[in-house]
């Protein structure tokens, strides 16, 4: 029997593997995207080969290369019923959440930054067809950046530990949003995501979690921008709009007094919604307190993750060049061009 254990582990990824691989797809995301865009495909077109060659091909070439096991490596299981039914009652709270932490991180930017930046490729969408903004928003990245980061290198991770390997896939990934904004939103939805899939043992819980998740933020922001009749409009500060004056006209308050207090509400609200998505977490552990496999932990197998130092490097420069362009610094401009990110 623990002859079976070692070949099985054998099978699966380690650190190396996961530090290999964020770097490779750092990289890769970074330079090979812009060369995409010089084709002059559409969005939707841009996103789908971004999605599939970046995210899903690097993990599987890697695990081909390496020879582990495709089904456990990326925990292809089919997820029972009871599984699927906490995912939908999870959603909606994470969404609230999500939305909060938002608010909240636009607000944290406008106060270090002096003003935010909002991309225009998803608003594009966001303003399309409600079938195509689900299709591109919600499915394909829910199918495509699961299958790389509760894949192969959550599993890598599992041989320092199962909560090393919870926090620091759902940090990874929401650093690889490349936000400032969205960072807090994104890495919570990673935790819960990366804790999901290896309580349940199946990716496609995580999979359902981020379609979810996706899928009411695409139906919200398509209503509220489907009668436009030129796409949305990206603005600098989104702060610095007619409905925002208004609201301050109406309850007789400055701007920085309305933003205060709708800052405050949103952290009561989001305050609850962990909460709450806490609560629902221990309802998932009693449900899989028989099933959840607990992984080999290999010790000094962390050292392997410092491969992944470059990657973490090349995110940390974009980073720094959105920092200055918030800035108005002229260096932020020029180190996004180098990286290929404008």
């Amino acid at each position: 029997m623990e002859k079976e254990i070692i070949n099985e582990s054998k099978n699966l990824p380690v650190p190396f593997d996961s530090g290999l691989l964020y770097t490779i797809v750092a990289i890769y995301y970074v330079y090979a995207s812009s060369h995409i865009a010089r084709f002059n495909f559409s969005t939707e077109i841009n996103l789908l080969l971004s999605q599939i060659l970046f995210l899903v091909v690097p993990p599987f070439l890697l695990a081909f290369i390496r020879k582990y096991d495709i089904k456990k490596t990326f925990r292809i299981k089919a997820p029972k019923p009871m599984e699927v039914l906490l995912m939908f009652v999870i959603s909606p709270v994470m969404v609230i959440a999500g939305f909060c932490a938002g608010f909240i991180g636009l607000l944290a930017v406008k106060g270090i930054f002096g003003r935010v930046y909002i991309g225009g490729e998803i608003t594009d969408i966001f303003s399309k067809n409600l079938v195509i903004s689900l299709l591109f928003i919600a499915v394909l990245p829910a199918i495509c950046e699961e299958l790389l980061f509760r894949g192969m290198i959550q599993r890598g991770l599992e041989r320092i530990g199962a909560g090393w390997s919870v926090f620091l896939s759902g940090l990874l990934f929401g650093l690889f949003h490349f936000d400032f904004q969205r960072l807090a939103a994104q890495t919570l939805i990673g935790l819960l995501s990366a804790y999901v899939v290896y309580r349940t043992g199946s990716i496609f819980n995580g999979m359902i979690l981020h379609f979810c998740n996706n899928g009411l933020l695409t139906l919200i922001a398509n209503r509220a921008t489907g009668s436009a009749s030129q796409g949305t409009q990206v603005v600098t500060d989104p702060f610095e709009i007619p409905e925002f004056s208004q609201l301050a006209e109406q309850y007789n308050m400055s701007m920085e007094q309305l933003l205060g207090a709708m800052a405050a509400v949103l952290t009561v609200v989001l305050v609850i919604s962990i909460v709450v998505i806490f609560g629902l977490i221990i309802v998932l552990r009693y449900i899989t307190q028989k099933t959840v496999e607990k992984p080999e932990v290999i010790k000094g197998s962390g050292k392997g993750m410092l491969i992944g130092i470059p990657g973490l490097m090349m995110i940390g420069i974009v980073y720094t060049g959105l920092g200055l362009l918030l800035l108005n610094n002229d260096i932020g401009p020029k180190i996004l061009r180098f990286m290929g990110m404008m």
